[in-house]
């Protein structure tokens, strides 16, 4: 009889460990699998990356529709520990299939439909111990995996990006004279930095009550820059990108039309010597993924 209750013991304690292949206790513990199609820092999310999690019942062969309040989860917060997701309380699995829904950041979410989501000003502010640095507290991104249920091993969520991406690149041209200067600082004028998002469908739009605020771009090398912008239009009439170097700032009209999960890229060829008052500037735009 003891070495019944010793086994018993024992599988009861490693129930859910996958070390242990040949016990199986039927664990229902939630398993959580995200990938992004792809980010601008990295092709992977990386360890201390923390989303929201949401889960909606389906009644019959429909699902109830995502609510602030009153889902099967509510934004809860999930953690890569750089191998798999955690959450702060153990998740498990309802007995009806489910749409899962993941909001990167992790953020606290007022309401999901025509919530307010604004970028980050100065996104050249670095990382912190508590806090994403300036452009990937900025880079919003949703995903969704839909009818879900316990015998589909895990909740595979595929991420994208909901904002523009911008990338700058200076390059120098055939009558550029010397190297290109250490101090350049880019920033982008006359852009509205307030989203309004639904989460339910995982679009946004341009908070049309914003006003235009100015950018400062992230700086990846010398000669490469970027910033996440909110999905607008902009008129060529309206100054863009300026760029700073040797105390001399370069404004530049551009027209161009931000669309979300897009990355745009504006290569800048610099002629003449940084040295003289004067530096001309040509401008080739493309429109293509995110690609880093």
């Amino acid at each position: 009889m003891k070495k019944i209750i010793f086994v018993l013991a024992v599988v009861f304690a490693f129930g859910c460990s996958k070390d242990i292949p040949s016990v199986d206790m039927g664990c229902n513990e939630i398993e959580v699998v995200a990938n992004l199609g792809t980010r601008a820092t990295m092709t992977a999310f990386e360890a201390g990356d923390k989303m929201g999690l949401y889960a909606v019942e389906y009644v019959g062969e429909d699902a109830k529709p995502l609510q602030i309040g009153g889902n099967y989860l509510n934004n809860e917060p999930v953690v890569y520990d750089g191998t798999k997701w955690v959450s702060d309380r153990t998740l498990y699995w309802s007995d009806k299939a489910c749409d899962f829904y993941g909001i990167y950041p992790y953020q606290q979410i007022k309401a999901v439909e025509d919530m307010l989501f604004d970028i980050v000003t100065d996104q050249s502010t670095p990382e912190s111990e508590n806090s994403l640095s300036g452009y990937e507290a900025s880079d919003l991104m949703w995903a969704k995996a839909t009818k879900v249920s316990q015998t589909d091993g895990a909740v595979k969520l595929q991420f994208n990006h909901m904002m523009s991406r911008l990338v700058v690149k200076v390059e120098k041209g055939p009558r550029f004279e010397g190297e290109i200067p250490d101090d350049i600082v880019t920033h982008i004028y006359n852009t509205s930095t307030t989203a309004k998002v639904n989460y339910r469908n995982g679009s946004l739009e341009k908070y049309a009550l914003s006003g235009n605020k100015t950018i400062t771009m992230r700086k990846i090398d010398k000669q490469t820059f970027d910033a996440i912008v909110v999905p607008q239009f902009i008129e060529r009439s309206t100054p863009l990108v300026e760029i700073t170097m040797g105390g001399i700032a370069y404004l530049m009209n551009y027209s161009i039309s931000f669309r979300p999960g897009f990355q745009h890229t504006i290569t800048v060829t610099l002629n003449t010597s940084p040295d003289q008052e004067k530096i001309e500037i040509s401008i080739d735009g493309e429109v293509g993924g995110w690609d880093e």
